[in-house]
C-alpha cells in the first residue's frame, strides 16, 4: 500500500506559551489618560512586556507634572523575562522626572504578588494580562496563582486563562476608591470560568466601563477583546455597579474625552436579576428586556433536562485515525471502522440521513478506526502495514495516544442520537442523526433522555429565542466563530411544544433547499409564537437581539 502522510497538529509558538501580544498604543495611551487623574499616584502594571502602558502612564505624569510638580507618583513594573524589562526600562528613561520613584519587578507576577506586592496597594493598576490559556498554563504558575485566589475567597477552575488571574488578584491590590484599567479577552463578558471575576467585579466597584470593538485590535491571534475600565473599588455590602457599554469601530476610534457620551448605561438590578452574561449588555435596552422576560417564560425547558450534550471523539490525530473510502479499501479494513462525520458543513439541516453521509463520504474522509475491542491478531496485513505507517510517522509519541494502553484504541466511540454544532457560524444546528454515524470532536453527541423524540426536539431547537440565547452562553473569540461547550449548549432554552411530523418534514426541506430566513419564521411562528404565545412585537426583538449579537460577532472575521 502507498504510504499515507499524516498531518501533525500546529505547534504552539513561544508568544502563545507565555501570552506575549503586546498593546497598540493607542489603547494603552487612552486607558492610562483615564486612570491616571492627578498625577500623584501609586500605579502599577503587573505585566509591562516591553512597556507601552509604561511609556504612556509616564507621558500622562509629565503633563499632570508639568501643571503640579509637588507631586510624587509611585510606579511599579512587573515583568518575568529580564530581556523585556530592559528595554521598557531603556524606552522610559528619557521619561523620568524630579518626584517620581520607580519600582522594576524581573519575576513572575503570581510569584510577586506573594514576595514583594501583597502588603501594598495602588490607586491605579493598568496592563493587558497575558492571554495565555489553560492547557499552556504552566502548572507550578498556576498553583501559585491559584493559591493566592483561595486566599481571596475565589474558587478557581483549572480551565482558566491566566489573563483571569492576573484581574482577579490586581483588583486585590487596589485602595479604597482605586481604577483599574486594562485590556481584557472578551471571555469576560461569556465564559463560566469568568464568572467569579464579572460578579466581583459588579460587587467591588462603582463603575464599570466596558468598550468592545467591531474590528480585531489583535489580528495576529484572531482573539476578541474588549477594555476595562472599572472605578470606585468598594468594600460596601450590596453594592452592584454601573455598567456602561460602548463600541468603537477598532483602536484609532476612540475619541479623545472618556464621557462615555454614546455608551449604554444599564441598571445593576437589570443583569443580576436577568442572570444573563455581560454579551447581552451590548443589546440595546428593548432587545435586552426581551431576552430577558422571554428566557424566563415558563413554557421553556434546558436543552440540559431532554438531553446530555457531550463532546465528540478525541482520536489524537485525525489524519490518521479518520480514513477515506480508498485507505479502508487499501488497508482491508471495513470491518474496524465505524462512520464519522467531521465537518459541521455536512449538516445542513435537522436531520442527518443515509444518504447525506453516503454524499460526505464521498468527498471526505468518513470512516473511523474503531480497534478497542479487536485483538491485533485479528488485523489484516493491510491494517498492520497501516498502523506501521502511523509509528513510523510518529502518531504513537502524541499524547493522546501514548497515554493509551494500545495507542491506536480510540475510546469513546458510540453512535449518538444526534449531534450538534460545537462552533457556529450563522446559527446552532441540533441535528437527528439516522445515518448511524458518530463524529470527531468538532461536532458534539447529544444522547436523549427519556421518551423525548430527536426529530421533536431538533425542530424546536430552531428559533430566535434559542439562537439568541446560544450567543449569550457561548463564547467567541475574535475569528467569527462562536463556540458552544456542552455545559453552555445545555443551558440553551427549548420550547417545550408538541410538533407535528409534518412539520418537522417541512422544516427539514426548507433547510435543505438553504431557505434559512424562510425556515426561521416558519419555526417562530409554530414555536414561539402559536406554542409560547408570545406577541410579534416580541419576536421580533429576539429576531433582532440574536441578529445583533451574531452581527457584532461575525464583524470580527
Amino acid at each position: 500500500m502507498q504510504r499515507p502522510i499524516f498531518k501533525n497538529k500546529p505547534v504552539a509558538d513561544e508568544k502563545k506559551l507565555r501570552g506575549g501580544y503586546y498593546t497598540p498604543v493607542e489603547l494603552a495611551e487612552y486607558l492610562t489618560a483615564w486612570a491616571i487623574r492627578t498625577g500623584a499616584e501609586s500605579i502599577l502594571e503587573p505585566s509591562c512586556g516591553d512597556g507601552n502602558f509604561l511609556v504612556a502612564a509616564l507621558s500622562r505624569l509629565n503633563q499632570l507634572y508639568g501643571a503640579e510638580p509637588k507631586q510624587s507618583p509611585h510606579l511599579v513594573a512587573v515583568e518575568v523575562l529580564e530581556s523585556e524589562i530592559e528595554r521598557a526600562q531603556s524606552r522610559c528613561s528619557a521619561q523620568v522626572f524630579p518626584g517620581l520613584t520607580t519600582e522594576w519587578i524581573c519575576d513572575d507576577f503570581f510569584a510577586s504578588y506573594g514576595d514583594q506586592l501583597k502588603h501594598s496597594s495602588f490607586d491605579v493598576i493598568i496592563g493587558n494580562p497575558p492571554f495565555i490559556r489553560f492547557q499552556y498554563f504552566d502548572p507550578e504558575v498556576r498553583d501559585i496563582a491559584f493559591n493566592h485566589l483561595r486566599d481571596a475567597s475565589y474558587r478557581p477552575t483549572k480551565l482558566a486563562n491566566a489573563w483571569a488571574a492576573f484581574v482577579q488578584l490586581s483588583v486585590e491590590l487596589l485602595k479604597p476608591g482605586g481604577r483599574l484599567a486594562m485590556v481584557v479577552p472578551a471571555e469576560l463578558l461569556q465564559v463560566g470560568y469568568a464568572s467569579e471575576l464579572r460578579d466581583r467585579l459588579s460587587r467591588g466597584f462603582e463603575d464599570i466601563g466596558l468598550i468592545g470593538f467591531r474590528q480585531l485590535v489583535f489580528p495576529q491571534i484572531q482573539q476578541e477583546v474588549v477594555l476595562l475600565l472599572a472605578e470606585g473599588k468598594t468594600e460596601r455590602p450590596n453594592n452592584s455597579a454601573r455598567i456602561h457599554t460602548v463600541e468603537y469601530i477598532n483602536g484609532q476610534d476612540l475619541p479623545s474625552k472618556h464621557d462615555f457620551l454614546d455608551a449604554v448605561q444599564h441598571a445593576p438590578e437589570k443583569y443580576t436579576r436577568s442572570g444573563m452574561k455581560w454579551t447581552s449588555l451590548f443589546l440595546d435596552d428593548r432587545e435586552f428586556d426581551a431576552l430577558s422576560a422571554a428566557q424566563s417564560h415558563n413554557g421553556l425547558v434546558s436543552l440540559g433536562d431532554l438531553a446530555r450534550v457531550e463532546v465528540g471523539v478525541v482520536t489524537g490525530r485525525n489524519s490518521f485515525f479518520v480514513l477515506d473510502q480508498e485507505s479502508v479499501k487499501s488497508a482491508k479494513a471495513a470491518r474496524f471502522v465505524t462512520k464519522v462525520v467531521g465537518r459541521t458543513n455536512a449538516l445542513r439541516s435537522i436531520e442527518f440521513s443515509a444518504d447525506d453521509f453516503g454524499q460526505y463520504a464521498a468527498r471526505s474522509p468518513a470512516y473511523l478506526l474503531d480497534l478497542s475491542r479487536v485483538t491485533d491478531k485479528k488485523f489484516t496485513k493491510g491494517l498492520q502495514e497501516y498502523i506501521q505507517a502511523g509509528e513510523d510517522a510518529g502518531v504513537n509519541t502524541g499524547y493522546k495516544c501514548r497515554i493509551r494502553k494500545r495507542w491506536y484504541d480510540v475510546p469513546s466511540i458510540y453512535v449518538p442520537d444526534g449531534f450538534m454544532f460545537r462552533q457556529i457560524h450563522q446559527f446552532p444546528l441540533l441535528v437527528s442523526n439516522e445515518a448511524g454515524a458518530t463524529s470527531t470532536d468538532t461536532i458534539h453527541r447529544v444522547r436523549i433522555k427519556g421518551d423525548t423524540d430527536i426529530k421533536q426536539l431538533a425542530f424546536r431547537a430552531f428559533n430566535s429565542l434559542t439562537f439568541a440565547w446560544s450567543e449569550v452562553c457561548g463564547r467567541s473569540y475574535g475569528g467569527g466563530v462562536l463556540e458552544l461547550e456542552p455545559r453552555e449548549a445545555q443551558e440553551l432554552p427549548i420550547p417545550d411544544v408538541e410538533i407535528d411530523q409534518q412539520d418537522v418534514r417541512k422544516l427539514d426541506n426548507m433547510l435543505r433547499n438553504a431557505r434559512i430566513t424562510e425556515a426561521l419564521d416558519f419555526a417562530d411562528e409554530v414555536l414561539l409564537r402559536r406554542g409560547l404565545g408570545f406577541g410579534v412585537a416580541d419576536v421580533k426583538l429576539l429576531r433582532s437581539s440574536w441578529e445583533t449579537l451574531r452581527d457584532r460577532r461575525i464583524g470580527r472575521r
